[in-house]
């Protein structure tokens, strides 16, 4: 085959798989927001979240391309690829990188399209209300003395305190019971070091069940490098 050949071979291939991946990106966000009536905001989320399937999609249609025609089409590497994910009622989120701003603003756009939320973090109530702009409730993670500052005694909770933390959301859900709503638990390495990683799975596995049950939306960052291999990879097991 001549030179100009191969190279509309090459191209014809190309657009070819270009047209199939806009057809399924557009048949994929059109099945997810039939299923209810979302918001500008929630589509918004619901696109970007499935943004994190592309790359295991892809090594999977390699992978049936290297068994179809029997050649290997480059060195396989090791890659972290994060669990299928949809941003929905009644799901939880591993989102990689605890403090990921990405996650906050998730959590922010999605209370002020109106979903009641909660935010347990590091961060003070009073820079997670300023940053969200909406009133929303916020428990932070803290070992500070709450008789020194001017935050509200109830918004202080020590890493170690997971029984108040459990009560608080049920509490929440309870309070939200059949409106939209989102929790954001972003500090697991905190509460990790001042307990242990097997007291923090049981507390994310309840929580995964309650969520489910009260259709409400959990975001939980994580940070894979602050775990040994095996619990993360329990915890995405037991959290996807």
């Amino acid at each position: 085959m001549t030179r100009d050949g191969l190279n509309r071979e090459y191209a014809e291939g190309y657009l070819k798989g270009y047209e199939e991946g806009l057809r399924e990106a557009l048949e994929n966000l059109i099945a997810m927001t039939c299923r209810k009536s979302y918001t500008s905001t929630e589509i918004q989320l619901l696109a970007k979240n499935q943004r994190v399937t592309v790359p295991k999609r892809t090594a999977l249609k390699k992978g049936e391309l290297e068994r179809l025609l029997g050649i290997d089409l480059d060195e396989k590497e090791e890659t972290a690829l994060e669990p299928h994910q949809e941003a929905a009622p009644g799901k939880t989120m591993l989102i990689k990188g605890e403090g990921n701003p990405e996650a906050m603003a998730d959590f922010r756009d999605l209370v002020r399209a109106g979903w009641e939320g909660l935010c347990i973090s590091r961060m003070c109530p009073r820079d997670v209300r300023q940053f969200v702009g909406r009133e929303c409730t916020v428990l932070w993670l803290t070992k500070a003395d709450p008789m020194a500052g001017d935050q509200d005694r109830d918004e202080y909770l020590l890493p170690t305190e997971t029984a108040k933390m459990q009560t608080c959301i049920r509490n929440f859900l309870n309070r939200n019971k059949g409106r939209p709503s989102v929790i954001l638990l972003d500090g697991m390495t905190y509460i990790i070091t001042n307990t242990d990683f097997r007291s923090f799975l049981k507390i994310a596995q309840k929580l995964k069940d309650d969520v489910y049950q009260a259709r409400s939306l959990l975001l939980l960052p994580y940070e894979p490098k602050n775990l040994p291999e095996s619990e993360v990879n329990l915890l995405i097991n037991e959290m996807s």
